[in-house]
């Protein structure tokens, strides 16, 4: 079995600006997250350290592994890697090639897309400010995980859509450490002692192949963000945007489905929402105040003694437009704060699947 299967990408996209996990002069981090860093660092990993790893594993990032069986598990355990980045470090860059998957163990990463060619010269956070990165899109907090709207099943991976930043240890700066105290010639006592952690953000990586094997069909039904960009890049409102603004609006849609003949929005309303169609069809439709002739007339008594409208008092419902797949919801509405009350129905005329963006 090839132990080096996450290497060919790591030096070709410009070069590896990772620390060395293995520099003892300055590099001090919390007890997990070390023993984290040693396991990994072995090339020839036994079963106790396979162990080890998952162990730690699940409790620095619970979520990775969400889902999975053992055997996927174990395969990770065995080709994951880890790599230190001090604050302001390029992870990657917009435009390099996909080679791993990534989870933020200790500290944060930041995520800067911009609308330029992956073919210009490429900025390091050395060379200015961050704004050469683009627009910053989100932070990425210990825990979660970040790199896969690069892959695609037929194994023709996109390009990477955006860069991703160090933000060092960021909020986790101060760990405590056991230590002893010497109280004579014969005792030794055990005792926390705090100390400055180094500025650094430790990142998990699956690498692609492994990735690909172990976890994409987990996470191309439980991630949407790359469905929700393709979903905006294909319709009239959002594909002239540049991608930095794709990506932000695609992290704050949410996803919600409708069974057939469910109101989606109701005439009177306040309409809170953007909404896109992602698959299935509605149909819109206006109801007519009924005319000045009709009412009062018409009352129509239920079997329980109390009265309802009558058609002609409820007025007609006109139908305007059938709106499909990749059609906007809602655009007047969320440009005039005014005029916030929906003056439409809405109603899916099949099961239907829309993005909704606040």
């Amino acid at each position: 079995m090839n132990n080096n299967i996450g290497s060919k990408n790591s030096r070709r996209n410009g070069g590896d600006h990772s620390l060395a996990p293995n520099d003892s002069n300055a590099i001090i981090l919390d007890d997990e997250t070390q023993r984290l860093v040693n396991a990994t660092s072995s090339s020839n990993r036994n079963h106790e350290v396979i162990e080890e790893i998952l162990e730690l594993v699940e409790k620095k990032a619970p979520k990775l592994f969400d889902g999975l069986a053992t055997d996927n598990k174990i395969r990770i355990a065995r080709f994951c890697q880890v790599k230190l980045y001090a604050n302001d470090n390029l992870v990657f860059h917009q435009g390099d090639e996909p080679d791993a998957y990534y989870t933020v163990i200790r500290g944060a990463v930041s995520i800067y897309a911009r609308h330029s060619s992956p073919t210009q010269s490429k900025a390091t956070p050395d060379e200015g400010s961050r704004t050469k990165f683009g627009v910053f899109i989100t932070q990425i907090p210990p825990g979660e995980s970040f790199g896969e709207l690069s892959f695609n099943e037929n194994g023709n991976h996109s390009r990477r859509n955006a860069s991703v930043i160090s933000d060092g240890s960021h909020g986790q700066a101060r760990i405590r450490m056991k230590s002893e105290s010497h109280h004579s010639h014969s005792t030794r006592t055990p005792h926390q002692c705090e100390l400055e952690a180094s500025n650094v953000c430790v990142l998990l990586l699956v690498p692609e192949k492994v990735y690909m094997s172990e976890m994409f069909a987990r996470h191309s039904e439980k991630h949407h963000t790359k469905e929700k960009m393709d979903s905006l890049r294909k319709s009239v409102l959002f594909k002239h945007w540049p991608i930095d603004q794709i990506v932000k609006v695609a992290y704050a849609m949410k996803k919600k489905q409708f069974d057939k003949g469910s109101t989606i929005i109701q005439q009177g309303d306040r309409l809170e929402y953007l909404w896109i169609i992602r698959e299935g069809a509605v149909r819109v439709s206006h109801r007519v105040p009924p005319p000045n002739d009709f009412r009062g007339r018409d009352v129509l008594f239920s079997s329980s003694g109390k009265f309802n409208l009558g058609k002609e008092q409820q007025g007609i419902s006109v139908e305007i437009a059938n709106l499909g797949t990749n059609d906007v919801i809602g655009l007047i509405e969320s440009l005039e704060p005014a005029a916030r009350k929906s003056t439409r129905e809405v109603v899916a005329s099949c099961n239907t699947e829309m993005f909704f963006l606040p």
